[in-house]
Parts: C-alpha cells; sequence; structure tokens
C-alpha cells in the first residue's frame, strides 16, 4: 500500500503535467521532482522486496509442507507462490494508489514549492486534479509483477527438487543461483571501482567548464557518477549482507561480555542465527543511511556554494526529492519485517521464558539485541561513507579549489539513525515480552 501510495502519487504527477501542459518549457517543467524519487523508490522496492518475500515464504513453510504432502510438486509450489504474491502485491498498490488519490495535488504542490519552482504555478496557476489510468495501471502492474516474480524465483531456490527432499525446505543453491548471485557481486564490484576510478580524474566535460571558469557546472558534471556509487554501493551491500553480517557481528561482539552475561549471549546468538531476518532488517537500513548521506554531500558539496540559507534549502530539497520515497518505503518495509516476525519471536520468548528467564532478563535480553542490530547498522553504514567521503572531497578540490567538507560528515547520519534504530528495536522486543508475561500469568492462573 505504502508503494502504491509513493509510486502512484509520482506517475499521476507526471502522465498530468504530461497531459495538461504538452508544451510546457524545460525550465518551467516540474517533471523531473517527482522522476528522481520514482527512480529511486522503484530501485529501493527491488532491494528490499527480497527480503520481505523470504521472510513470507518460511513463514508459510508449514503450510506449504502440507500442500505437498496432497500431492503439489516444487514447480507447482513456486507457480502458486508466485501468483499470490502477485495478487497481493496488486490489490495493495491499487488500495494504495486509491487512497493517495484525495491528497495529490497538495502532495505534488508542495513537492514543486519545496525544489524550489514557485515559477511552474506562476505559469499554470494551480496543479490541476487528475486521476490518471494509465498511472493506475503501471503502478499495479510493476508491483504485481514484481512481487511475482520475486516469489516465484525465491520459493523455487527454497523449495527442494524432489518430492521428500520438499520437506525440509532446505537445500544448497543451484550452480545457476550461485553463478548469477556472484554475477551480480562480481558486476557491481567492478563497476564500483570503475566508476570511483573515473571519479578521480578531471573528465573531459569538467575540464571545459575549469578552463572556462565555471566551477560549478564541473563539479556538477560528476553528479552521475556520485548517483552510480550510491546504487551500486547497495546493490552490493544486499548482495553480500547474508554473508558478512553474522561474521561482522561475531568480530566485533568479542568485546561484550558473553562469558559473564546470560542476556548478552543469548542476544548475540539470536542475531547471528536467523540470517534471513539480520540481512533483510540491516540492508535497506544501510541503504537509507547510505541514500541519505550521498544526496547530502551532493547537494551540500557539489551542487551548493551559496549562503548558507540558500545551501540549506538546496540540501533540504535534495533529500526531500531523492530520498523522502525511498525512506519511506525502507521504513514500511521494516514495520512489515517487524509485523511478520511478531509471533516467530513470540514463540522464541516463551521457550526462553520456560526455561527460567524472568521478565526483566527478557526485557534486557531485547535491549542487548537492540544494541547487537543498531551497532552492526552503524559499523556498516559508517564504513561504507568512508570511500564516499574521500571521492567527494577530492572532487570539491578539483573542481572547487576548496575544502568544504569535514570528516565528520562520515558519521552525521549513521550517528543519527542509531539510536532511533536500537529505541525501535528495543520497544518492539519489550511489547513482546510483556504480552508473554501477561499470557504466561493467564496460564498459571487458570491452571
Amino acid at each position: 500500500m505504502v508503494t502504491g501510495f509513493l509510486t502512484g502519487t509520482c506517475l499521476n504527477a507526471i502522465f498530468t503535467i504530461r497531459d495538461h501542459f504538452p508544451n510546457l518549457p524545460k525550465e518551467l517543467n516540474p517533471s523531473a521532482v517527482f522522476e528522481y524519487p520514482l527512480i529511486f523508490g522503484l530501485v529501493t522496492i527491488l532491494i528490499v522486496s527480497s527480503g520481505v518475500v523470504k521472510l513470507i515464504i518460511n513463514g508459510a513453510r508449514r503450510e506449504y509442507t502440507l500442500w505437498t504432502i496432497l500431492g503439489a510438486n516444487p514447480q507447482q509450489l513456486s507457480g502458486l507462490i508466485g501468483g499470490q504474491l502477485a495478487l497481493i502485491g496488486a490489490l495493495g498498490s491499487l488500495i494504495g494508489f486509491v487512497l493517495a488519490v484525495p491528497g495529490m495535488v497538495p502532495l505534488n504542490t508542495w513537492l514543486i514549492i519545496s525544489f524550489g519552482l514557485k515559477s511552474f504555478f506562476q505559469k499554470v496557476g494551480v496543479f490541476p486534479f487528475e486521476f490518471s489510468v494509465t498511472a493506475c495501471l503501471l503502478t499495479v502492474g510493476f508491483m504485481a509483477v514484481t512481487s511475482g516474480v520475486a516469489g516465484y524465483l525465491h520459493a523455487h531456490k527454497l523449495f527442494a527438487h524432489g518430492q521428500n527432499e520438499i520437506l525440509t525446505t532446505a537445500k544448497p543453491r543451484s550452480l545457476r543461483q550461485l553463478i548469477s548471485h556472484w554475477l551480480v557481486v562480481i558486476v557491481s564490484s567492478v563497476g564500483l571501482v570503475f566508476v570511483y576510478g573515473d571519479s578521480l580524474i578531471i573528465t573531459p566535460q569538467a575540464r571545459h567548464y575549469l578552463r572556462a571558469g565555471n566551477f560549478h557546472e564541473a563539479g556538477k558534471a560528476y553528479i552521475p557518477n556520485l548517483l552510480l556509487i550510491v546504487l551500486l554501493s547497495i546493490i552490493l551491500f544486499t548482495a553480500i549482507a547474508r554473508l558478512i553480517l553474522p561474521w561482522l557481528i561475531k568480530l566485533w561482539t568479542i568485546m561484550l561480555p558473553k562469558r559473564t552475561s546470560s542476556a548478552v549471549n543469548t542476544a548475540f546468538w539470536s542475531t547471528t542465527f536467523d540470517k534471513d531476518y539480520l540481512a533483510s532488517l540491516i540492508s535497506p537500513l544501510v541503504a537509507g543511511s547510505f541514500m541519505l548521506t550521498g544526496i547530502t554531500y551532493i547537494a551540500s558539496d557539489i551542487t551548493n556554494f551559496g549562503t548558507n540559507q540558500e545551501a540549506a534549502a538546496n540540501t533540504a530539497a535534495s533529500i526531500i526529492s531523492f530520498v523522502g520515497t525511498p525512506l519511506l518505503i525502507i521504513l514500511a518495509n521494516v514495520l512489515t519485517i517487524t509485523i511478520m516476525t511478531n509471533a516467530r519471536k513470540r514463540a522464541d520468548l516463551t521457550q526462553l521464558s520456560v526455561l527460567g528467564f524472568t521478565p526483566q532478563n527478557l526485557i534486557n535480553e531485547k535491549w542487548q539485541e537492540a544494541f547487537i542490530y543498531a551497532t552492526t547498522f552503524l559499523i556498516c553504514a559508517v564504513i561504507s561513507n568512508i570511500p564516499l567521503y574521500l571521492v567527494v572531497t577530492h572532487l570539491v578540490i578539483a573542481t572547487h579549489n576548496a575544502v568544504t567538507l569535514p570528516w565528520t560528515a562520515i558519521f552525521i547520519w549513521p550517528v543519527w539513525l542509531w539510536p532511533v534504530i536500537m529505541i525501535f528495536i528495543a520497544v518492539v522486543g519489550v511489547i513482546q515480552v510483556r504480552y508473554v508475561a501477561v499470557k504466561t500469568y493467564n496460564y498459571e492462573t487458570n491452571c
């Protein structure tokens, strides 16, 4: 629904502008205000959807096993799961699009004004209201295809090929899956090396602007490279997150008192055991932090050298335009993951309670889990920011002959997001503990 709301708003605005103002001059056309968040939002959907789909399939594993006993083979199950998720994606995006319609005009107006294009309204008056059927069909179709394909591929990868093996719902990746996965890793890695290298040299376009004394445009010539770095970095991290995150947690938690504290030790094993949940939670959060950092670097140091007020306004508008939609999708993704894993987390808490953990012990364990998750995010986000910071600093020196980006910029967004993430995860955990405690108390009272 959130995706349908956001994607539908952007697409509807683009088609409305095209239908009502086909001859609008390029400098007055605000379509780019909606195209940028749409592109970043669609990329974010493709990245975060896989984690949600995996959790959906794992959560319904028992039902799929029953269907197998009744005679369904892996191919049929994969097709059935893909169809279910496609239908859910289509209905959810349709509802989101319809809910977005009443607020499209004020929301579109706010976005255009935030990006500094007030001249558009001086030319056309008010933003027209229109329900674009084409935009609606594109939104619903995209979400149906994305959800259905992701569901089919992950189901096909999860279930074993044999009628008896499928009951285990676990198998090593096939050669084709391994090749495709490592192909993504290699291509994104090579692409990053190439783009980083290209950003360290003075391109012919930038040299032309520098000779003309136009330092501002020389810096802007590197914006496509920086945006590509953000995109490829997110793809690479998402591809390797499941492999590196458990090892990273094992590495940095050496300093924690795992041997002397049962809460810390239990939290450690809880975070490293479920690799799918770990990757599904941390990957989109790191992606959101990296997008915020990248767009902040570009807006405040590459494209801006005016007054402090102008710089702040441009940075805020760029963050809203480029990152607003992806961040809302990531937030919805985190909430979805939290809801989907709620029942399993409660079952784990019930088991710990049976083993002798008091409610206070469980609350302490949940705080330790939140600390481990949030700190792992912080480490990943900071490490990801370092090479981008070095490149942006080099570009600013090369094009503007000035240093405007302090080294503390590496930590700004990760440090701000770290307590928010930790408190959110901890509060959800405490609520789960309270629920289990009340349920256990009622059961003991009835007995």
